[in-house]
């Protein structure tokens, strides 16, 4: 059964998995306003076989607001036929925001599939256009891209109470509810 992660709150995670063809998920949204800083440290170390861990974080910032991402996938020699995967994707809302982002790989074993990436980026001003002239408002228009950018994280939430919370949450923060 995989085990699903939800990062919230900046701060240091680490998964070991140390059981054959153990899975986890690790999920994260961060909203970032005026002077927040998120300082986001993850490690996925896989030390038994046939382990598979899938990790993305995602934010929007807008403001001055900063976020700073390390991230390390570590796959142990014995660790054959493990799968990771890691992916950080970051929109941000103007020119005063500040992304750092780092993904790593250290992989000991021969036999694996492992891959990362990071995303730095504005909204598409194409999308924008498109959303205004169909009457929405340049705030709503951004709402909705904004949505858009989450829900690929929010989908996989498989727990709907849980995922009702993370919404509500998300739409407190960008004061939309």
């Amino acid at each position: 059964m995989k085990k699903t992660i939800v990062i919230d709150k900046p701060g240091n995670y680490s998964v070991e998995l140390a059981k054959d063809s153990e899975e986890v998920q690790i999920l994260g949204l961060f909203i970032g306003k005026n002077n927040d800083q998120f300082i986001i440290r993850t490690t996925q170390r896989h030390l038994a076989p046939n382990t598979k861990s899938d990790l993305l974080i995602k934010s929007v910032l807008f403001d001055n607001s900063k976020l700073d991402y390390d991230g390390l996938i570590k796959i142990e020699k014995e660790a054959q036929g493990s799968d990771a995967y890691q992916r950080n994707e970051n929109l941000v809302m103007n020119e005063n925001v500040r992304v750092d982002t780092k993904p790593e790989l250290e992989i000991l074993a021969n036999s694996v599939r492992c891959t990362h990436g990071a995303t730095v980026g504005k909204i598409d001003k194409e999308q924008l256009f498109y959303l205004k002239s169909r009457g929405l408002s340049k705030k709503e228009a951004e709402k909705l891209i904004i949505e858009g950018f989450f829900e690929g994280v929010l989908q996989r939430i498989t727990d709907h109470k849980l995922q009702k919370k993370v919404r509500d949450k998300i739409n407190r923060k960008l004061n939309y509810a």
